[in-house]
């Protein structure tokens, strides 16, 4: 049974850094990984995927975009490349196609069982990522079985599905960019919409995102949160990763996709939407993503953030203000 002094199970960007940082304090190290290094970039996104975030912001420890294309956002092909770049730079530590099959503690320390070798470790480090298996509503099951039914893990492109029309269940980051890309390639589309939260993609000139991190919104701990548990629980912003380009549900609606409430039931082969019947404008829905407002984020200056026990107060530029300085690192392949 080999032993190491830190087990990290997944070689995705969190277990190369991870591993990066490990390595810097000369702590010996494994990383064990089911398929190849960034597998789920390799095999879980859909062909036309952009980072939500701007290439500049592309950074991990000792590792950050240096290209001609600050502005732009990576495509996953290219996300995949930078985290094997990234671990072959750091000469990471991989076991690749190594399935990690339990996890239990022993003797202060951990077994961690694989479907190749069995390794004991004082501390094992989770890095399988929040999103290894897709989170399908359990109504899913009543869906005729006619019709097809696939989750965005699946989904590659809009050629793979049957003709017809198509309904998009979400409308956070993912829902919109798919019954976008949907929308364009022919299709009917109804979009069913819970809550959600809208972003302009730009903002005065600048990426919304520059202004959330200037801002410090990014930076801002768990102790900072009014109410952790509703933070936890805010849906994704509705971007895409297009400059200067803003998918919202007007957006959505002017195009010619249907809105509908949120997904409730299905019975008889017949969906239930709860909230206001059809058809629904977007603006309506809208005032749900108003809950929290892009102005309310944007009208914040530097500094007004409390600060913690030990927490000094984030630098950030006067708004607005400079583009962050970029870091001097090579750049991903």
């Amino acid at each position: 049974m080999p032993d190491t002094t830190t087990v990290i199970i997944g070689a995705g960007h969190c277990g190369l850094a991870m591993s990066h940082c490990l390595a810097a304090r000369s702590v010996d190290h494994v990383v064990l990984e089911r398929g190849e290094v960034a597998h789920s970039w390799r095999t879980q996104r859909w062909d036309s995927l952009r980072l939500l975030t701007p290439n500049w912001m592309t950074r991990l420890p000792g590792y950050a975009y240096r290209g001609a294309d600050p502005d732009g956002y990576l495509s996953a092909r290219q996300v995949t490349a930078m985290l094997k770049g990234y671990a072959d730079a750091s000469a990471a530590p991989v076991l690749t196609g190594t399935t990690v099959t339990s996890v239990r503690k022993a003797g202060g320390g951990y077994v961690v069982r694989t479907d190749r070798d069995t390794w004991r470790a004082p501390t094992v480090v989770l890095a399988c990522g929040a999103a290894t298996l897709p989170a399908a509503p359990s109504l899913a099951r009543l869906v005729p079985a006619g019709i097809t039914c696939i989750t965005p893990a699946a989904y590659r492109h809009p050629g793979q599905l049957p003709q017809g029309g198509v309904l998009v269940v979400g409308a956070s980051a993912s829902g919109i960019q798919l019954a976008d890309e949907l929308h364009r390639s022919g299709r009917p589309v109804t979009l069913a919409v819970g809550e959600h939260v809208r972003m302009p993609r730009t903002y005065r000139g600048r990426d919304i995102l520059w202004w959330l991190d200037a801002s410090g919104v990014l930076d801002q701990r768990y102790d900072e949160v009014d109410d952790l548990v509703r933070a936890r629980n805010v849906p994704s912003m509705q971007l895409v990763g297009s400059r200067g380009r803003t998918v919202d549900l007007n957006a959505l609606t002017s195009a010619g996709v249907r809105l509908a409430g949120r997904l409730a039931g299905i019975a008889g082969g017949v969906a239930q939407f709860s909230g206001p019947g059809p058809p629904v404008r977007g603006d309506q829905h809208d005032r749900m993503g108003d809950r929290i407002p892009a102005r309310s984020v944007l009208a914040r200056r530097p500094g007004d953030r409390p600060e913690g026990p030990g927490r000094p107060r984030r630098r950030c530029h006067r708004l607005p203000g400079p583009v962050p300085d970029r870091p001097a690192v090579p750049a991903p392949p």
